[in-house]
């Protein structure tokens, strides 16, 4: 069965970096989206915390969504802590019933 799946991805960003870190993460975006089975791929700042970004992406299926996992272009949200933009990154994935 196939449904569709959302994947997001919560980031940290090292103090005073966080605006460096939001435009790496839209240049981000901005390649992920263009992938096969991607509806969207938005990156957005916690109102509530000007540290916390959030990165989501609607997928046609679970099966567009791993490949996507495949891709080289995601390793540039681990990159983020190697240039110490990112202190921290938590992977998440759900479908839409």
């Amino acid at each position: 069965m196939s449904y569709k799946v959302i994947n997001t991805v919560k980031v940290q960003a090292v103090a005073g970096r966080s605006d460096e870190l939001g435009k790496q993460l839209q240049k981000i975006v901005d390649t992920l989206r263009e992938l096969p089975g991607c509806d969207s791929y938005m990156v957005d700042r916690c109102p509530e915390d000007s540290n916390r970004w959030t990165v989501s992406a609607h997928w046609q299926s679970e099966a567009a969504m791993q490949s996507h996992f495949n891709s080289p272009q995601v390793q540039g949200f681990i990159d983020l802590i190697d240039c110490q933009l990112a202190n921290a990154v938590d992977f998440n994935s759900f479908p839409i019933r």
